[in-house]
């Protein structure tokens, strides 16, 4: 669990307010090979329109997303943000790109509250990571 003081340094960094859509509740996976960090998985839940969306991120050890995966939601229409047509768009993406919908990210026509949601929780990622790197 973030401290307050991570959260808000993130939130003031990031522009996101963790409030009721994103959870300060992270886990966070850490990836080996030949006894090397090669990346880690976040997984985080953030509020869609119509219920939660349980995620997981892969994230390389230099900070670059490498996939994203949706586990579960309830979105009655937001289905089409777990199509990895969609999630594509997150491969590469750091804390330099601004990972904003309609900017760098294309949102699912009728799903915009859940690729909102999506976009700002990759984003959130990133930014815990690079607090969690420097810490």
């Amino acid at each position: 669990e973030l401290s307050q003081d991570q959260v808000s340094g993130i939130e003031s960094r990031s522009g996101i307010s963790f409030g009721d859509v994103h959870s300060k509740h992270i886990t966070r996976f850490t990836a080996f090979k030949d006894r090397n960090v090669i990346g880690y998985a976040f997984e985080d839940t953030v509020m869609g329109k119509w219920g939660p969306i349980h995620y997981l991120a892969g994230i390389n050890a230099d900070g670059s997303v490498m996939e994203v995966v949706v586990l579960g939601y309830q979105e009655i229409r937001g289905r089409p943000i777990a199509k990895s047509r969609f999630l594509r768009q997150y491969q590469g993406k750091g804390v330099n790109d601004p990972l904003k919908l309609n900017k760098d990210i294309d949102g699912v026509t009728g799903a915009t509250i859940s690729s909102r949601s999506i976009t700002e929780g990759i984003r959130k990622l990133l930014y815990i990571f690079n607090e969690l790197k420097q810490g």
